[in-house]
């Protein structure tokens, strides 16, 4: 790496200090890591898990990544004293305004209980308010990513240490020091390329999981909608046994060529075998009253 003004500065060796010094104590550390996006929250989350692994070299430790409530509870389930978990978007997981959601709740109390496992968990997010007060109130430290300077390598972040009133629930942030002398500011690189990499797959099957889920929930909305104005329903008919093996294949994203190499067809074929899963999934006319390029159902095979 290039010399540069920040080579010799220690990364983000304040707060890795700190996480160490909790779990000599038998405790747990909670890490939430807010930024505006591109400012580089995620690869905060990941390198700071790494410093962690790397300053207790004698430990097998290690970091897992979720982003599910199901993935958060495997992960819980099959950890070690001291490993570490990377939440990512824990804002859209869990959100402040469903605060009362089976969810919310449910991870409220894992928070509340994890500690017997001194686990560390990094939870990343672009905003503050955004976050499950519950969540937030059994934080220990907070991490506002500033941005990325490429040339060097690096993101710059602002930290604090973090101290809830238990009797007002109010949040306090404090400045944290290195030898009696406060420390604003921290540098973090980039993680293992591997590590990262795998990351990115993660997360973009996260966001593709994430579109099908609102995509489902805003067909289900117009339906109702549809319902309500009187308007009649799609009508939808049963796929044949080719058609459901392709339908499938689809929906685990295959292309049309590979289904076809997968099922021993012509790709014309293919084609032809989707153009009718989509008419045995279209809306009647009335429906596109309401949007002209409303989505495909996909194929109700209850009926």
């Amino acid at each position: 790496m290039k010399e540069n003004k920040f080579t010799n500065i220690p990364e983000a060796d304040v707060v890795v200090k700190h996480i160490n010094s909790r779990f000599k104590k038998g405790l747990n550390t909670n890490i939430f890591i807010i930024g505006l996006s591109g400012s580089g929250k995620s690869s905060t989350s990941q390198r700071v898990g790494e410093i962690v692994i790397e300053s207790r070299p004698k430990e097998n430790i290690k970091m897992t990544c979720v982003d599910s409530l199901l993935g958060l509870l495997e992960a819980i389930r099959n950890s070690n004293p001291g490993d570490i978990i990377v939440i990512e978007e824990v804002s859209v997981l869990f959100p402040s305004r469903r605060a009362m959601a089976k969810d919310n709740l449910a991870v409220g109390k894992i928070f509340d209980t994890v500690r017997k496992r001194m686990l560390c968990i990094i939870s990343n997010a672009p905003l503050w308010n955004s976050i499950d007060g519950l969540m937030k109130s059994q934080g220990h430290i907070l991490i506002e990513t500033k941005g990325i300077k490429k040339q060097e390598g690096i993101v710059i972040s602002k930290f604090w240490r973090l101290q809830t009133n238990p009797a007002t629930g109010k949040c306090y942030k404090h400045t944290m020091t290195r030898g009696g002398k406060e420390i604003p500011l921290m540098i973090t690189r980039m993680p293992d390329k591997s590590r990262w990499e795998d990351y990115e797959n993660q997360k973009d099957a996260f966001m593709d999981f994430l579109y099908r889920k609102l995509r489902h929930e805003q067909v289900k909305k117009l339906e109702k909608e549809a319902k309500e104005m009187g308007l009649v329903k799609p009508k939808i008919r049963k796929l044949t046994k080719r058609e459901l093996e392709v339908h499938q294949l689809r929906l685990n994203g295959m292309k049309n060529v590979e289904i076809a190499r997968e099922l021993g067809i012509n790709n014309s074929r293919i084609t032809r075998i989707i153009q009718n899963i989509n008419k045995k999934s279209e809306y009647p006319k009335e429906l596109a009253i309401i949007d002209p390029k409303i989505p495909l159902l996909a194929p109700n095979l209850n009926h």
